[in-house]
């Protein structure tokens, strides 16, 4: 599954509004821990249940070097490209998980795909811990 643009886009379009649910951040923090995909920072205070049965929006797949980005516009979530985009490209926003949620591999295909769906700013830390951990393994093996 995917989303791809039928015609050339301009950078900066709007594309397609994310529908759905809007729900505490609490409730979609659990909705995250058993599993959900398609839950997405609405504001300070709440969440947007996105699952694809709500709007297409949420067939957006993840990739490191996205042609798209989710920004608040019309008082919705909306898909809206960073960048030209192709006819026939997909169309890619970065998940952009924070360390402490569940993060998964990554399977984009980009030459220089980090290999984790992971926000690039937590990156530093996750070497820190990777760090810590095989320190300790070394002192427990000794």
């Amino acid at each position: 599954m995917g989303l791809f643009a039928a015609l050339p886009i301009k950078a900066g379009t709007p594309i397609i509004e994310f529908k759905g649910r809007i729900i505490p951040w609490e409730e979609g923090a659990v909705m995250l821990l058993r599993g959900a995909d398609h839950v997405i920072k609405f504001d300070a205070k709440h969440d947007m249940d996105a699952r694809p049965q709500w709007s297409p929006a949420g067939h957006v797949n993840h990739g490191c070097y996205p042609n798209c980005a989710i920004k608040k516009k019309r008082g919705g979530l909306w898909l809206t490209s960073i960048r030209q985009i192709k006819q026939n490209e997909e169309l890619l926003i970065d998940y952009g998980f924070d360390l402490g949620e569940e993060f998964e591999p990554c399977r984009c295909g980009h030459p220089r795909c980090r290999g984790l769906m992971l926000r690039k700013k937590d990156w530093p830390k996750l070497r820190r811990l990777i760090s810590k951990v095989l320190a300790l393994i070394a002192i427990t093996v000794h």
